[in-house]
């Protein structure tokens, strides 16, 4: 007898790259293949909008997020799974040449569609943005990028995570 493979992904990663003059790009790994998002912060606060993500893997909530690029953008969304309160399913979409505020439709092009454990789900996302803001500590690493990361929402952020009963510790101390 022959077990079927999991349908949750752990072949899962993130990278948030915050460029100079109002440019960011998120990166997402999953099962080998890439997806990239080009943000514009001229539409998006890619952090914030990040961190609402976070906040809804945290609390076990659907949360939809956008990031715009100039046309168009990703968005990103996480939807509890009620069978199993453990995973997530994320989704990718790709938003149509728009620029700024997007209507969802239902005919965005679905990039990724996958189930992933919460606690690694936040993790990864947390310690991205975690690592953005130790970079912009850095006087050399602030120039010519975007002011006013959200580093406090980040830390309670953060507390809350190490506190939760089931997905902490957080890592991140």
């Amino acid at each position: 007898m022959t077990r079927s493979p999991p349908d949750v992904c752990d072949a899962l990663g993130f990278c948030f790259v915050l460029d100079r003059h109002g440019w960011s790009d998120l990166l997402i790994s999953c099962n080998g293949g890439i997806v990239t998002c080009r943000i514009s912060d001229v539409f998006s606060d890619a952090a914030s909008e990040l961190l609402k993500l976070c906040r809804g893997v945290l609390a076990n909530e659907a949360v939809s997020i956008a990031l715009y690029d100039e046309p168009g953008g990703h968005a990103l969304s996480v939807t509890p799974d009620a069978r199993q309160q453990h995973t997530m399913l994320l989704m990718i979409q790709e938003l149509p040449l728009c620029y700024g505020v997007y209507e969802f439709t239902g005919d965005e092009k679905t990039i990724l569609s996958v189930r992933v454990k919460r606690k690694q789900l936040l993790g990864l996302l947390i310690a991205e943005l975690w690592k953005v803001d130790r970079f912009l500590l850095e006087p050399s690493f602030q120039k010519g990028r975007q002011q006013g990361f959200p580093g406090e929402t980040l830390q309670v952020l953060n507390e809350e995570w190490d506190a939760h009963e089931t997905l902490g510790p957080s890592f991140l101390k």
